[in-house]
C-alpha cells in the first residue's frame, strides 16, 4: 500500500513539474535586475521574413516568422530564426531591419530572447567582470 501511495505522490509531483515548465514555455517571465545581470544586450538583423497573413487569430494576432543575425558582445555573429506575435496595427518587419535582441554570453544561438534588458539599478552593486 505505501508503495502505491509513493508512486502517486511521485506521479502527481511530476504532471505538476511538466504543468509548470509547459507555462514558462509559453509565457516567459520578464527579466528582472537578477536575472538580467546574466544576459547581454546585442542586436538581430534581419534576412529572412514570413508573408504577412491577411487576417490575425481570434485576438489580432499575426505571427510572423523571422531569421537573421544577432550580433553583439560576447558571441560571434550568430543565424537564427524565431517566431513575433504582432497585433493588427504593428508594422511587419522588413529585411534589412534590426531588432534588439538580449542573450547570455557566448550562448547567443541557445538563449536569446526579442528585448531590451532594464534600465541598470544604481542601489545594486556591479557583480563580478566575466573573463574576455
Amino acid at each position: 500500500m505505501w508503495l502505491a501511495v509513493a508512486f502517486t505522490v511521485i506521479l502527481a509531483a511530476l504532471v505538476v513539474a511538466l504543468v509548470v515548465q509547459w507555462q514558462r514555455g509559453r509565457n516567459p517571465r520578464p527579466l528582472d535586475g537578477t536575472r538580467a545581470a546574466a544576459f547581454v544586450q546585442g542586436t538581430f538583423t534581419i534576412t529572412g521574413v514570413s508573408d504577412r497573413p491577411d487576417q490575425g487569430d481570434s485576438k489580432g494576432e499575426r505571427f510572423c516568422t523571422i531569421s537573421g543575425t544577432i550580433v553583439g558582445p560576447q558571441t560571434n555573429p550568430a543565424e537564427v530564426y524565431g517566431t513575433l506575435v504582432l497585433g493588427d496595427s504593428d508594422p511587419w518587419p522588413q529585411v534589412g531591419g534590426d531588432l534588439p535582441v538580449v542573450y547570455k554570453p557566448g550562448k547567443a544561438t541557445s538563449t536569446w530572447r526579442f528585448g531590451e534588458l532594464p534600465p541598470v539599478d544604481p542601489t545594486i552593486p556591479p557583480g563580478p567582470v566575466p573573463p574576455a
